[in-house]
């Protein structure tokens, strides 16, 4: 019998309002806060992530891994799959 606490199929969790002060940019804060974010987000079973982001910010997250899939709107859409040992 499965856990009450762990969810029965996989799921899609969302990120938003994620900025890093432009004086601290550039000194990993931001890849390790996305980092922890996928670690929290698998832990009850998330399978996919996905953020708006700043035009300008696309490319941090390309870098991280995430995958543009809606470039037409003001801010971005991206999606990250999860793996379950991030």
């Amino acid at each position: 019998m499965k856990s009450p606490t762990r969810l029965s199929r996989a799921f899609q969790a969302a990120i938003g309002g994620v900025a890093i002060h432009h004086q601290f940019q550039g000194r990993g804060f931001g890849r390790a806060l996305m980092a922890g974010l996928d670690h929290i987000a698998v832990r009850p079973g998330a399978r996919r992530l996905t953020v708006h982001s700043a035009r300008d910010g696309v490319g941090f997250y390309e870098a991280l891994g995430w995958t543009l899939i809606d470039a037409a709107r003001d801010y971005p859409l991206l999606m990250k799959e999860l793996r379950s040992d991030a």
